[in-house]
C-alpha cells in the first residue's frame, strides 16, 4: 500500500496566518510606490496632450504632489493631487480646479483627459509596483 506523508504543515498554516494580516509600513510604501508611478504617468500624459501653459513659469504639471497614505482594514489609498495656486492679474485659482478644467474641459475649452489616460495607460505598472512590494514582503514571511 502506498503511503503519503506530509511534513511541515504546521510551518506553512503558521506562514499563511502571518500574511492575513500585512504591516502598516508594508502598506504605506505599496502605496507610494504606485503613487510615485501614477504620479510619473500624469505628468507625460499631460505633457503629451499639451496641458503645459507656455506663458507660466511654474505649471500645474511641476505641482503634482501625494498625500500622506490612508491605510484601512482592507488596504488603503492615496491621493495623487495638484499643490499650490496659480495667480493671473488679481484672480488666484488652485492648480487642482486648472487640472479639474482640463480634464474634463468647460465651455470654449474641450477636455484634454490626461488624468484619467494616464490611469488607464499605466495601470499594470501601477499594480506591479504594489505588487512588487507586497511580493518581497511575502517572500521574507515565508523564509522565517
Amino acid at each position: 500500500m502506498a503511503r503519503l506523508e506530509i511534513n511541515g504543515m504546521d510551518d506553512l498554516s503558521a506562514a499563511f496566518g502571518r500574511l492575513q494580516e500585512v504591516p502598516p509600513d508594508v502598506k504605506t510604501r505599496a502605496l507610494d510606490e504606485m503613487a510615485d508611478i501614477a504620479a510619473a504617468g500624469i505628468r507625460r500624459s499631460g505633457e503629451a496632450l499639451g496641458v503645459r501653459d507656455p506663458e507660466s513659469s511654474v505649471h500645474i504639471l511641476d505641482k503634482i504632489s501625494k498625500s500622506k497614505p490612508k491605510l484601512s482594514n482592507n488596504g488603503g489609498y492615496q491621493d495623487v493631487t495638484f499643490s499650490g495656486t496659480r495667480r493671473r492679474g488679481g484672480t488666484t485659482t488652485r492648480n487642482a480646479e486648472i487640472a479639474f478644467i482640463n480634464e474634463y474641459g468647460k465651455r470654449g475649452q474641450p477636455a484634454r483627459p490626461f488624468i484619467g489616460q494616464a490611469m488607464t495607460a499605466n495601470e499594470e505598472k501601477i499594480a506591479a509596483a504594489g505588487g512588487d512590494v507586497l511580493g518581497d514582503w511575502i517572500e521574507q514571511e515565508f523564509t522565517k
